[in-house]
């Protein structure tokens, strides 16, 4: 018997994961995706070694499937699969899908999309960038670019920063890190372009430019220390952790550094 129709296709093996994952039968995606009965085993199995795209695409639409999943079974079937910015759809399910977890810690977070937009915050977050809890629009920085914010001297949250030299740098190295994926995307050419219109990001972006390449990626944790109204000086890490099912969203956790940090989280827990 051959090998691949005994053991199946990379794509194949990881299509019946997910549909398995959603708890689907083979029937019932197949009536979904209005495929002939028995067309899904074949690709499963290997029997159907290259399905056409419009085909997966279906299959993958019946599944429910997230932009990442969508992509990891595309590429195994050897389709290249664009990265779109997130729709308003997407937008709604990233924040249902995270809010548990977003308002489960006992510390600032958000949630961004691959554009650095800001799309959800729990309760520490007003806190800390010194602006009122109960302003939707979290001073204008809801689905704003937090990238442009913090490198933007006419922000609130550029004032916070105490040592830019060290933060920027960082911030940098690690969103580039993230959107590594992304850079040939026409939405990332618009992003950087705007932000080249801060001199503060071009100063910061050439600084970086010229470092010696490191075969190791950008740390994972980004120190900042910042002068928060009211609070004093805080130190916290930046903790980045891309959506496993859509990687164009992240939950980004500024977890306390010191004891006056991880007191002061509690008094702002306290106060609400």
């Amino acid at each position: 018997m051959d090998v691949q129709r005994a053991t199946g296709t990379p794509g194949g093996r990881r299509l019946r994961a997910l549909r398995e994952r959603a708890g689907k039968t083979q029937l019932w995606v197949e009536a979904e995706a209005e495929l002939g009965t028995g067309y899904l085993q074949r690709i499963e199995s290997g029997r159907v070694a290259q399905p056409e795209r419009a085909t997966l695409e279906r299959i993958l639409a019946a599944l429910g499937a997230r932009y990442s999943e969508r992509r990891e079974v595309m590429e195994r079937f050897g389709y290249t699969v664009p990265t779109p910015l997130p729709d308003e759809d997407d937008i709604a399910w990233a924040c249902a899908v995270s809010h548990d977890e977003l308002h489960g810690v006992p510390f600032p977070a958000y949630v961004l999309d691959c554009r650095t937009r800001l799309l959800a915050w729990n309760r520490y977050v007003p806190h800390l960038f010194g602006l009122s809890p109960r302003d939707p629009q979290l001073g204008g920085l809801a689905r704003r670019p937090i990238l442009a914010a913090w490198l933007d001297p006419t922000s609130p949250l550029a004032r916070l920063v105490v040592e830019p030299d060290a933060f920027f740098p960082a911030l940098i190295r690690a969103t580039r890190a993230e959107t590594e994926f992304m850079q040939g995307e026409p939405w990332y050419a618009e992003m950087m372009r705007e932000l080249q219109e801060l001199p503060r990001f071009r100063h910061y972006w050439e600084l970086v430019e010229r470092e010696p390449q490191t075969a190791s990626a950008a740390r994972t944790l980004v120190p900042v220390r910042l002068a928060v109204p009211g609070a004093g000086t805080l130190s916290f890490r930046l903790a980045s952790e891309r959506f496993i099912r859509d990687a164009r969203f992240r939950l980004i956790h500024f977890i306390p550094f010191d004891v006056a940090t991880m007191r002061q989280c509690e008094v702002w827990a306290a106060a609400d």
